[in-house]
């Protein structure tokens, strides 16, 4: 453990409880790809087909989104994805009453898994555990869309009105669910400090979130292995992995 753990720990110690903001870092030790590292998501699919107007205008695009659904890849419904070391650090902050709660970018919903209660946990970017349709907003757990790709339908549709459906994520050109941005603020208008997990801090309006608390004068630790969009404001910045990084932390404020 080096000394800049033991900086993190007390700059959060002096100001609790700390709200977790967390980005696709936190969850590659599950086996998730992140997006910008050398490995990363960018390194072997096209960015663009992550865009709702891709998905909206390529049939195709949409038919293989399916099938990756229905076969459990990446971070898809049926993917077998179990929380890691991070996951389980936060859900063990949140009992010992550090953590207020958590600001996921991440659709995995690994922390939910990990053991935080749904009603601390604002997933920004949306989460893969149900469908709507895009047109009369229908909602149906995406199991049962999945039971229909494994009966041979490529490209379901909506049962009610025969619109384009896609899981409760959000795309790249959407708009955040207010709802859900609601939650998020309220969340961190009730804590004191951010830590901020596996991201860098560049996507926005999700980054305004750990952006304005430190300009409220809210300290920011960050734990990231690459560069991140905040080095300048940041408190105290880790650079090891998030798993490793946050026990050790976690072992300094719980004990």
């Amino acid at each position: 453990m080096n000394d800049h753990v033991a900086q993190a720990a007390e700059v959060l110690a002096e100001h609790l409880p700390i709200l977790a903001f967390t980005g696709a870092g936190v969850s590659t030790e599950s086996g998730v790809p992140d997006f910008r590292g050398p490995n990363g998501l960018w390194t072997k699919m096209d960015p663009a087909d992550f865009t709702i107007e891709r998905y909206l205008s390529d049939p195709e695009r949409r038919r293989r989104g399916w099938k990756l659904h229905a076969e459990g890849q990446l971070w898809g419904a049926r993917a077998p994805l179990e929380p890691n070391r991070a996951h389980l650090a936060l859900a063990d902050l949140y009992r010992a009453a550090k953590l207020s709660g958590c600001v996921t970018q991440n659709v995995d919903g690994l922390h939910l898994k990990g053991g935080l209660p749904e009603e601390v946990v604002a997933e920004v970017h949306g989460h893969v555990r149900n469908v709507r349709c895009l047109d009369c907003e229908t909602t149906w757990p995406t199991e049962t869309i999945l039971v229909r790709v494994d009966r041979g339908e490529a490209e379901p549709r909506c049962e009610e009105c025969g619109g384009i459906i896609k899981t409760t994520t959000v795309m790249f050109g959407e708009q955040l669910f207010p709802e859900t941005m609601e939650k998020a603020w309220r969340l961190a208008e009730g804590s004191n400090s951010v830590l901020a997990i596996g991201t860098t801090l560049g996507v926005w309006p999700a980054a305004e979130i750990p952006w304005a608390m430190s300009q409220a004068g809210k300290p920011l630790v960050i734990i990231n292995q690459g560069e991140t969009e905040m080095e300048r404001v940041a408190n105290v910045r880790l650079a090891g992995s998030a798993g490793e990084t946050m026990e050790q932390l976690t072992s300094l404020l719980i004990r």
